[in-house]
């Protein structure tokens, strides 16, 4: 194992060397999420204050005159637009409008008859502004029901609670400390990984094929280390690289975080998160994500080194990335967790694992069954690199 330990050491000696890369590692995470999430943050607050603060607009074609008293009592929500040119759908498309409403001819007739008419609302509704007109106009005609009904219930000299015969109250079961767990359960082992994953993939590249191509394997090979000490401690180059990307970009988000929150409502979230990453729920995740990380650095290893030149090996690794994106996907699809064969799929059962261990619904046979066939898988493939990369063709495939 001493051998293995130098070529890493001789690995991450190399990156020292390399002011840029070493730039992209472990300082570019620092500065980018903080601006990123920054400038976010403040262009999203300062978007939803200008839209709380600015009155939607609202063509209004009331013929009866049932509405239009109840929408120029709210010009604060409501500014009535004229008809505008061409078609309306078109105008709501073009942000000329925000919502159409079309009331029903006889409306006020239908009223007096205690009938019931018809509102028709256009929206758009790949708008955010055009979804809050809708629901603006929702909650001003909630009370203006409310009043026809109560009249029409005083006509027929009957009890205003006729209308309301039941009044639902509702509790939330969950509290913040839930609602954060689950997202961040659906979240986490997605980023982490991604993160993994890349963090792994341009090392890995860098010091197999890319030994081929600097011609230095030769040398490497011509010392008095074992080859299987020469590929573990490569593997163990790889594997580390992709941990310290992953912990860095996740501890850069973390740092973050306090950027993004402005609110109370954030600062409860904040506090929500502190309760759920524990130590114990921190190290369980570090637990099950190192022999993830070493399944990865196997992978990207074998290819890299059975490639001839380093194109040929991006080639043939970046693909992996988008399966770990699907994946990663997959796992945040609602319903997933109720399938019980996926905690028999490997890397599937990771994440699952991760995202009921950080909602609070931790399920540890799940756990240690996930944990044990990423362990097994990992040295499956520990061994099989190891014996495939021992042979000359691999290893001077050029």
């Amino acid at each position: 194992m001493r051998g293995a330990l130098l070529i890493a050491k001789k690995e991450f000696l190399e990156l020292s060397k390399d002011r840029k890369t070493l730039f992209f590692v472990f300082v570019l995470p620092f500065l980018l999420y903080p601006a990123i999430f920054g400038m976010v943050a403040k262009m999203g607050k300062r978007d939803a204050d200008q839209n709380r603060n600015k009155a939607s607009r609202v063509y209004l074609s009331d013929p009866s005159g049932a509405l239009t008293a109840t929408l120029k009592a709210d010009p604060k929500h409501f500014e009535l637009m004229p008809k505008p040119e061409g078609d309306l759908k078109q105008a709501l498309r073009d942000q000329k409008l925000e919502l159409a409403v079309e009331v029903a001819p006889d409306a006020a007739e239908a009223l007096q008859k205690q009938q019931t008419f018809t509102i028709t609302a256009t929206q758009d509704e790949s708008e955010h502004t055009s979804e809050m007109a809708l629901r603006r106009f929702r909650d001003a005609l909630k009370p203006q029901e409310k009043t026809w009904v109560q009249s029409r219930l005083q006509v027929l000299n009957a009890s205003p609670q006729l209308a309301e015969p039941v009044k639902l109250e509702v509790k939330n079961a969950a509290d913040t400390a839930l609602e954060v767990g689950k997202a961040m359960g659906r979240m986490l082992p997605y980023l982490l990984m991604i993160m993994m994953y890349s963090g792994s993939m341009q090392h890995g590249i860098y010091t197999t094929a890319g030994e081929k191509e600097r011609h230095t394997l030769l040398s490497l090979m011509a010392t008095r280390l074992p080859r299987n000490q020469i590929i573990l401690g490569k593997l163990l180059y790889i594997f580390s690289m992709g941990v310290i990307a992953a912990l860095l970009n996740l501890l850069s988000m973390a740092l973050s975080i306090p950027s993004i929150a402005g609110g109370s409502g954030s600062q409860g979230a904040l506090g929500a998160v502190a309760a759920i990453v524990n130590p114990m729920t921190l190290g369980l995740t570090f637990l099950i994500m190192v022999p993830l990380g070493l399944f990865f650095a196997n992978f990207i290893l074998l290819l890299g080194v059975q490639a001839k030149n380093t194109i040929e090996a991006g080639s043939a690794i970046t693909p992996g990335i988008f399966l770990v994106i699907f994946l990663g996907v997959f796992t945040m699809m609602p319903g997933v967790e109720k399938m019980s064969f996926l905690s028999y799929v490997p890397v599937v059962n990771v994440c699952l694992a991760l995202r009921k261990l950080f909602s609070q619904q931790s399920n540890w046979l799940e756990y240690w069954v996930a944990f044990a066939m990423t362990v097994g898988l990992a040295g499956i493939m520990t061994f099989v690199s190891t014996r495939l990369l021992n042979r000359e063709k691999a290893l001077f495939n050029a």
